[in-house]
Order: structure tokens, then C-alpha cells, then sequence
């Protein structure tokens, strides 16, 4: 029987996955990206002394995760959201490309000299195809009710 620490790192782990996957997208794992998803499990609730994120998290953020980890979240994450079908399920939806779009530029410096102000500034191509593969995944759901 797990305990209810551990069902909320699998559930941090799937909600997280696609903003690793974002952050992985151009081949490394930038400072600020880093720190953005390491904001974004504290905003899930999780304790950074916690044993996912002192193992799985940690290593996600240095070592590239193996593809079956990143893309068990397009398995798991849209069957739980869609099983859902609560408001509050939509809106986590909305939030968690929010995030991963947040994730995408956390490398985008607005004040620098040059930086652009359009919506997508800062975002490479690879990290675009992996926001639209989650898009697609999302709007999936939606079209499901």
C-alpha cells in the first residue's frame, strides 16, 4: 500500500514530465529552466527534501530522462485529466502549457538588449514542436466532451 507522499510524487512526476520534456528540447537544461520546474514541484506541493525530488527530479534536471519516462505523461496524464472532466481538471490542463510555455523561455531576459517582446520570443523550434505535441494531446480532451 503506498502512502499518500508517494502518491503525490507519482502524480508530481507525471504533471512535471512534459516540462522536463520541454526543458530537454534543444539538448540541455538551461539555469532558468531549471528552476522553473524545480518552482513548478513546489507549486505541486512537493518537498524539495522529498525522495523524488532528491532523486528522479534532480537527475531529470542533469541527465537527459530516458523516452519512455517523458512520454509516459502523453499515456497517463490525458486519460487522467480526461477521467476527470471536472473544471478543475480543464483548468490544471490549461496551466500545465502554461507552465511549459513559462518553462520555454525561462532563458529570455525582456530588459537585454536586442530581446524581443513577441509572445514566442525565446522559444527554439524544438521546444515549440514539444509545446504543440502537448497542445494536441490537451485539445484531444476537449474534443472528447
Amino acid at each position: 500500500m503506498s502512502t499518500r507522499q508517494e502518491e503525490i510524487e507519482k502524480i508530481a512526476a507525471l504533471a512535471l514530465s512534459p516540462l522536463i520534456e520541454v526543458a530537454w528540447a534543444d539538448g540541455h537544461v538551461t539555469p532558468g529552466e531549471r528552476a522553473g520546474v524545480l518552482e513548478a514541484a513546489r507549486a505541486l506541493g512537493l518537498d524539495q527534501r522529498s525522495e523524488f525530488c532528491r532523486s528522479t527530479l534532480r537527475r531529470w534536471l542533469t541527465e537527459r530522462p530516458p523516452t519512455e519516462a517523458l512520454e509516459q505523461w502523453r499515456r497517463l496524464l490525458a486519460p487522467t485529466l480526461a477521467a476527470s472532466g471536472s473544471r478543475p481538471a480543464r483548468k490544471s490542463e490549461r496551466r500545465l502549457l502554461d507552465e511549459a510555455t513559462i518553462i520555454a523561455k525561462m532563458d529570455v531576459r525582456p530588459f537585454d538588449e536586442g530581446a524581443s517582446l513577441a509572445s514566442d520570443s525565446g522559444i527554439t523550434a524544438e521546444e515549440q514542436a514539444v509545446l504543440d505535441e502537448l497542445a494536441a494531446a490537451l485539445e484531444k480532451l476537449d474534443a472528447r466532451d
